[in-house]
């Protein structure tokens, strides 16, 4: 009975994934606005980062420029999917008052959230990502791996899949905070933050001083960007203990967001 249960929730998230998806391929002026902004990004860091390389050229020995700009387009790539949008989703909803419709819905609250921005990000986040493979192989060519191809690919997928489970519960416990504060904005604002810093945006985190290279990596702000680690050359060194550092993450944040929901339920009940 609970195999049954979970597989038609499954099934039911998979539709609400692909109806918000629909709906969002038609808005194609969107689509087209934020793909010519990615790629404004991406030459942009092209040219910046291949002066900054002339002007150093240690900075090879650290991390190739190949490497780089392949590490700063694969996170903003990602960012496209906006799964940071759940807490706003759930700010909305908690200041509107709409969160006691969504919670009568079949599926919980939660998870409606979750799948229903992973439909808005998906076409975005595709349309980003054939972008930057396309733009990056033609310009700088494939980053260098000490991986075979084979082993590259599903590695990358495995730790992109489990490092945006990790981005949804951080943001999901973003949102929830909002039961309590009302405007839960803050609290995103610093996680946002962590998350860029850590995760790579503005510096790569192989330039970063060893210890706080050693917070960036261990800490779950820069295991939600874990994607853009993997366009390291030493990919295959870390690989093993990044995935078992996401997973860690994952556990102790699910837990957290076990418990702090059901408070949140209990006190939504409370004040009607």
């Amino acid at each position: 009975m609970y195999w049954l249960s979970y597989t038609k929730n499954k099934m039911k998230g998979l539709y609400y994934i692909y109806i918000v998806a629909k709906n969002s391929v038609e808005q194609r002026k969107k689509v087209i606005f934020q793909m010519t902004n990615h790629l404004v990004f991406i030459l942009f860091s092209l040219y910046l980062y291949k002066y900054v390389y002339e002007l150093l050229p240690d900075m090879q020995s650290r991390l190739p420029f190949v490497n780089t700009v392949w590490s700063m387009s694969m996170y903003f790539a990602v960012f496209w999917l906006a799964l940071r949008n759940i807490e706003r989703n759930f700010r909305e909803d908690i200041q509107s008052g709409n969160i006691e419709i969504y919670m009568l819905r079949p599926i919980s609250y939660i998870w409606q959230k979750v799948f229903i921005q992973i439909g808005q990000g998906l076409v975005p986040f595709v349309s980003a990502l054939v972008l930057s493979v396309s733009v990056n192989y033609f310009i700088v060519g494939l980053p260098h791996t000490d991986l075979p191809m084979y082993l590259w690919i599903p590695s990358l997928f495995i730790v992109f899949v489990a490092s945006q489970i990790l981005t949804c519960l951080i943001f999901i416990l973003c949102g929830l905070s909002g039961f309590w504060l009302e405007n839960s904005q803050p609290v995103y604002l610093i996680a946002g933050k962590f998350i860029m810093i850590f995760g790579g945006a503005w510096v790569p985190v192989a330039f970063f001083p060893p210890l706080l290279q050693k917070i960036a990596e261990f800490s779950p702000f820069g295991a939600s960007s874990a994607l853009s680690y993997a366009m390291y050359p030493n990919f295959s060194e870390k690989v093993g203990i990044t995935l078992l550092n996401i997973i860690f993450w994952i556990i102790v944040l699910s837990l957290m967001v076990t418990v702090i929901s059901r408070r949140a339920n209990q006190k939504l009940v409370v004040n009607g």
